[in-house]
């Protein structure tokens, strides 16, 4: 474990473990004068905003266990795993991802500035807890693997969402049965100027109808800005075993207004949020029936 010693009067101390183990004891000694860092951008971001800097920060980056991606077994299931640390930039490259998991590849192309993706780790983005590619790995039933000191533990990402102990998320697991093969995906970010900019609302979803524009299968979820991202699953049980038809569209795009609890803020209404959101995904879906 190296520590690098602050250079400056206000700078943090950074600590550098190489096991998880390790960076658990740190935490557990620092207590809350310390926290767990990866790629730093979410954190700089916030500093900029005039948040107060931590007086230790636990590096994360040479833990080996939480970095690249690799096909494996969780539960018993085949899947993809995605170590926390994989920098967005690797996730969108890798030839795995690309291949099986188109969604999750479009999500990240949209995600900052190319300089922040080859920093920016898909744990910081998920840890965040507003990160744009959340929607995504919401609408692929992703689940989450973490560290609490004596084990690592598996949670869904969508029981997530709400709740945090302090344990350090180390893995993110999309399952193989749930990689879109014959599905139909989609993934809109609607930002105030480029896609690098924060989202007013980002929505995401996978759809399988059958040959009679039945909806055999449908997972909608949706962020963005000031919003928590949320999976959508009262409009998805309105439509889901449901012939696709003008009268459906309808119903879905009341019920993802009044289901989406989206956030007012300094430039849009949560009204204006939910009408976006309602619209984007109603759209998407209505083009699947061509």
């Amino acid at each position: 474990m190296i520590k690098q010693g602050a250079t400056m009067l206000n700078s943090p101390a950074v600590w550098f473990p190489d096991n998880l183990a390790a960076a658990w004891q740190l935490k557990k000694q620092l207590g809350g004068e310390a926290s767990f860092i990866a790629g730093g951008t979410l954190m700089q971001t916030q500093w900029q905003k005039g948040t107060d800097c931590p007086r230790h920060l636990i590096s994360l980056e040479q833990i080996k266990e939480m970095q690249g991606c690799e096909r494996g077994n969780f539960n018993g299931e085949a899947g993809i795993r995605i170590g926390a640390l994989t920098t967005l930039a690797a996730c969108k490259d890798h030839p795995s991802l690309s291949k099986n998991i188109p969604l999750l590849a479009e999500a990240i192309r949209n995600v900052a500035a190319l300089a922040v993706r080859n920093r920016g780790t898909i744990g910081g983005n998920i840890a965040g807890g507003f990160g744009d590619i959340i929607p995504a790995l919401l609408a692929l039933d992703a689940t989450l693997s973490f560290y609490d000191g004596g084990k690592t533990k598996l949670k869904r990402l969508l029981d997530c969402l709400s709740e945090s102990d302090g344990s350090i998320l180390t893995a993110i697991y999309v399952p193989e049965n749930k990689e879109l093969g014959g599905k139909s995906y989609f993934y809109k970010k609607l930002g105030y100027r480029e896609a690098f900019t924060p989202s007013i609302v980002t929505i995401s979803g996978c759809c399988q109808l059958n040959e009679q524009k039945e909806i055999e299968y449908i997972r909608l979820a949706a962020g963005g800005g000031t919003t928590p991202p949320q999976r959508l699953a009262g409009a998805e049980r309105l439509v889901e075993g449901s012939k696709l038809s003008n009268e459906l569209l309808k119903s879905l795009f009341q019920k993802i207004k009044d289901e989406f609890n989206a956030a007012t803020d300094m430039f849009t209404t949560a009204d204006y949020k939910k009408t976006v959101a309602a619209n984007m995904i109603v759209s998407k879906i209505a083009g699947f029936a061509g």
